[in-house]
């Protein structure tokens, strides 16, 4: 019972200090209702002409160095024309590539000097693409 009590202290003492890192969401689901999140906050990443945002599944945190968090948008072109955008637009916004794997799903890794995306392109049923990006901070 002891130690129960000394994990439950621990974790929330590492919860608690995660909270200090002054990252405040301020698009998606739970942010202010008046706030539209939209494609021209992004002028640091590329996103393909003809998209269309999935706002209840994209989560935006901002912090001074860039944006973090979670886009999710569908565009009409098929998997392998966004896989190969990603592929030429990337390094011309800074972006360094880490790893590129193209197959029924493709995934494209790629670094800037302060974050890490990771970038998932899924063929939709009937037309286009759906697309996943995820940013996070690199230490």
């Amino acid at each position: 019972m002891k130690k129960f009590k000394i994990l439950t202290i621990l974790f929330l003492l590492t919860v608690g200090s995660c909270g200090q890192n002054q990252l405040v969401p301020v698009r998606g689901p739970e942010s202010d209702p008046g706030q539209e999140l939209n494609f021209s906050e992004f002028n640091d990443f590329p996103i393909p002409i003809n998209s269309k945002l999935i706002k209840d599944q994209s989560i935006i945190i901002a912090k001074k160095n860039g944006w973090l968090g979670r886009l999710s948008f569908t565009t009409s072109e098929s998997q392998l024309t966004v896989y190969d955008f990603f592929r030429n637009e990337l390094p011309k916004f800074g972006w360094k590539k880490i790893s590129e794997i193209s197959s029924d799903s493709s995934l494209l890794n790629y670094q800037s000097e302060s974050r890490f995306a990771s970038i998932q392109i899924f063929e939709k049923i009937l037309f286009g693409s759906k697309v996943l990006v995820s940013v996070t901070e690199v230490e």
